[in-house]
């Protein structure tokens, strides 16, 4: 029978009738403080994979399941600390792209900024993801919707510039448009970083 902790502590919760792992789960979500939410889950010292939460948990009869819960607060501050580093990335994307084009690049610099477009869209909604995790009253602080909406403005006309293959046009607008947006988001999530961390 497959093993459940939580936050380190054996658990009495069994998988006894339940058919797939994503059943186990919601069983430990029900058994869980409600004012805590569920931060990691772990089989055998590892992240779940896709195809774990489809599983048939007889497949796990000598495994165990970690699960590691907190309050949104502490879940969401955690994931917050490494914002900045994620726009970082975001930045250092966009300005790889930009110096393939300026070096006549053009099919590794499309790839690099279909790659960076798509990091930033993802870590867009992420964020957004996060935000919906905290009261309303202190969703104020972490907005970023005014950078994400000037972001998106500029991107726009990059697709636009890539759409003309105005190459040049496109270089000077990551240049000196969208990468000093990025930096300055950069440096707006930085707050959120822990002070040891800063």
């Amino acid at each position: 029978m497959v093993a459940v902790r939580i936050n380190g502590q054996d658990s009495q919760i069994a998988a006894d009738g339940l058919q797939r792992v994503a059943d186990l789960v919601e069983l430990i979500k029900s058994q869980i403080d409600p004012e805590h939410m569920i931060t990691s889950i772990l089989i055998d010292g590892r992240e779940l994979s896709d195809a774990d939460w489809s599983a048939n948990t007889s497949q796990y009869e000598t495994s165990i399941i970690e699960i590691e819960t907190g309050t949104p607060e502490s879940f969401v501050a955690d994931r917050l600390a490494h914002a900045s580093d994620i726009a970082g990335s975001c930045f250092f994307q966009f300005r790889d792209a930009r110096k393939s084009f300026q070096a006549g690049n053009m099919q590794e610099g499309n790839q690099q900024l279909i790659q960076a477009v798509n990091t930033l869209q993802a870590f867009f909604e992420w964020y957004a993801t996060l935000t919906e995790l905290v009261p309303e009253d202190q969703r104020r602080e972490l907005d970023i919707s005014e950078q994400v909406n000037r972001i998106s403005e500029i991107c726009k006309k990059i697709c636009q510039q890539q759409l003309y293959q105005s190459w040049w046009a496109l270089g000077e607008t990551l240049e000196k448009e969208l990468e000093p947006e990025l930096d300055g988001l950069e440096d707006f999530l930085r707050k959120f970083r822990p002070k040891s961390a800063a």
